[in-house]
């Protein structure tokens, strides 16, 4: 009986591409990859804040992918290990972005949104379990049969969140602040190329997701998912800050130049009120600034008065 395996492409494949063009595409991703990384890292590095969760998870996700970005230099046997071995801090890095991505995006989320996204992160770790044996066992010639039919779900257990992270900030920018997006992407240039990054990741993993299928048959070599990952971890590096925070500052610094000095503060803070950020009772002082809220005071002359003979 013929065989009915969806994706052939992945048959046999399970040695060290040695075609001089699959070579060059695959060094020149791995090069690409690796050195956005570093650079990424070390600017995270100079700019991170000590004590913050946040900044220490972003140096560790872009740590833990460089490692994979070498196996072109082994020959087999050990190009096999090697490659399986770094596979599983990269696989580990898919659920580390997403849980960073809910982090971020945590303050446009009510409760029951937040619970949803992390527990769903959660579910489909037992696929990644089970593609870390896939890998290891494709690429060392153990089993060729199953890593064929696992890794096209990659894209859909790694992706959805970080499109709807994406679509979500879109959403937000639009609805809740006062500025269109060029005004923003004026304001701040790090919030364009965060919005411009957000947007090709997004287009390298649609990539991804075809040349995983026979739309796009480029074999084992796929540089379409290291495309992917700088822009997301770019994503992460260019604003080390969650998004609505990051947001609000620049809201605030927006507002005070133009509003008097003496009443954009109350303003700010009555809006953050509104976007459900502060608590009214913690800044009832600051916010009833009678000097602020008294009603003007108008003088009205009193009309003159006619005396008649």
């Amino acid at each position: 009986m013929a065989s009915t395996n969806l994706f052939p492409r992945f048959s046999e494949v399970d040695s060290k591409p040695e075609a001089p063009a699959g070579v060059t595409l695959e060094s020149w991703s791995q090069g690409f990859m690796v050195g956005a990384l570093l650079i990424m890292a070390s600017i995270t590095l100079v700019n991170m804040r000590r004590g913050v969760l946040l900044h220490k998870l972003i140096l560790l996700e872009l740590l833990l992918a460089i490692p994979n970005g070498f196996f072109t230099f082994w020959n087999p046997p050990a190009w096999g290990w090697y490659l399986s071995s770094t596979a599983v801090p990269l696989i580990s890095l898919w659920t580390l972005h997403n849980v960073i991505a809910w982090m971020k995006s945590r303050g446009f989320l009510n409760k029951k949104a937040r619970l949803l996204y992390i527990g769903s992160v959660i579910l489909v770790q037992p696929y990644w379990i089970l593609e870390i044996y896939a890998n290891f066992a494709f690429f060392n010639g153990i089993n060729t049969t199953l890593f064929p039919y696992t890794r096209p779900f990659e894209g859909p257990c790694r992706d959805p969140w970080w499109i709807f992270t994406t679509a979500n900030l879109f959403w937000n920018i639009r609805r809740r602040y006062e500025f269109s997006f060029l005004e923003l992407i004026k304001a701040s240039p790090r919030f364009g190329i965060l919005l411009g990054s957000m947007c090709l990741s997004v287009v390298f993993i649609i990539l991804d997701l075809l040349a995983v299928t026979p739309a796009i048959a480029l074999g084992v070599i796929n540089p379409y998912w290291k495309l992917a990952l700088v822009f997301k971890c770019l994503t992460d590096t260019i604003i080390l800050d969650d998004f609505k925070s990051s947001l609000d500052k620049l809201s605030r610094h927006r507002f005070a130049q133009v509003l008097p000095q003496d009443n954009w503060k109350n303003d700010m803070m009555l809006m953050d009120m509104v976007r459900g950020k502060s608590d009214a009772t913690a800044h009832v002082e600051d916010i009833l600034d009678l000097e602020s809220i008294q009603p003007a005071k108008q003088i009205i002359r009193e009309p003159p008065r006619v005396f008649s003979k």
